[in-house]
């Protein structure tokens, strides 16, 4: 919960007589109530692996436990071994989420706790058959980006990341 913020802003000083605005009209503002938030924060950070995903590809974790959140890393189309899936872009965005999910779950975590999504694609032509595949993993709609980019990794043409609470 959030409490009411202990700092005072400062007030305006009226304005001088001299000056009148341009329009009859006075404007009111409503004064504003600031929230201050305390979060533990810790600089712990664990890494998360597991075999029901596809290996990283590269030097970077599948996923990162910081702070009560999980960020995991980019989900390519790969099996658990590496290999790339063939087929329709709806078959390589399954793939990625279920990579997102076992990562999520080996977390403790799931697919329900994804605060924010990232997806890109090799062409936005692929928005529409991707999406039809995304809502049926991200049912609760978290935010998300989603861009088209020139190139990804092994030259698939979906990736998809999510930062999600522990």
């Amino acid at each position: 919960m959030s409490t009411p913020c202990q700092h005072k802003l400062p007030r305006l000083k009226a304005l001088p007589s001299y000056i009148r605005p341009l329009t009859p009209a006075v404007l009111r503002i409503q004064p504003r109530q600031f929230h201050c938030c305390r979060v533990k924060m810790s600089s712990e950070m664990t890494h998360v692996f597991t075999k029901n995903a596809c290996p990283p590809a590269g030097p970077y974790s599948q996923a990162i436990k910081a702070a009560g959140q999980v960020w995991v890393a980019g989900q390519i189309p790969a099996d658990t071994t590496g290999k790339l899936v063939e087929g329709s872009i709806a078959d390589k965005t399954k793939q990625c989420c279920e990579n997102i999910k076992a990562i999520l779950e080996e977390a403790g975590s799931g697919m329900s706790k994804v605060v924010r999504a990232g997806v890109f694609l090799s062409d936005m032509k692929h928005f529409a058959e991707m999406n039809g595949v995304y809502e049926q993993y991200f049912t609760h709609k978290p935010a998300r980006t989603c861009v088209a980019v020139r190139e990804l990794p092994k030259g698939v043409d979906v990736e998809i990341e999510a930062i999600a609470l522990q």
